[in-house]
């Protein structure tokens, strides 16, 4: 009699373990990151710079993004500046939904030359995929143009 109390208290305590358990695999994945989507609405030239606009058209924050960008070409293929941001202390490393960020290649170097160039940007978050697009520019100088 006193075998069959124990067990079913144990099997008891047993079920409400589950329970809890069960509970609290739900609010830990509840907790993961939510994916988002990244877009890059505007490319930029300028005086020896070009420079990215990106948003998050996603429904949650864009978390560790890393934005990169490149400019080659020129005459003899002497332009050839990169300019990578993983979110120095200068600068945020996440981004709400429906904001934006802008980064530039200014931190890499000046961009002097002339003739056309290919830039391509890119950015992606550990939330959200990689988006690339490449457009077409034109540098004079230190006027760089995007033709796109």
């Amino acid at each position: 009699m006193i075998q069959k109390k124990n067990l079913r208290k144990a099997s008891g305590l047993g079920i409400i373990l589950m329970l809890v358990c069960i509970a609290v695999g739900t609010s830990c994945s509840a907790t993961q990151q939510s994916p988002t989507i990244l877009d890059i609405t505007a490319v930029k030239g300028g005086f020896g710079k070009v420079s990215i606009t990106v948003k998050n058209i996603g429904n949650f924050t864009a978390e560790n993004i890393t934005m990169s960008i490149s400019v080659q070409g020129g005459i003899l293929g002497r332009i050839n500046i990169t300019k990578i941001c993983v979110g120095c202390g200068n600068c945020s490393n996440s981004i709400e939904p429906n904001a934006t960020k802008t980064e530039s290649t200014a931190e890499a170097g000046k961009i002097v030359g002339f003739g056309p160039v290919t830039i391509m940007a890119s950015v992606e978050a550990s939330n959200a995929e990689r988006v690339n697009k490449t457009f077409n520019g034109f540098v004079l100088g230190f006027l760089v143009i995007v033709t796109k």
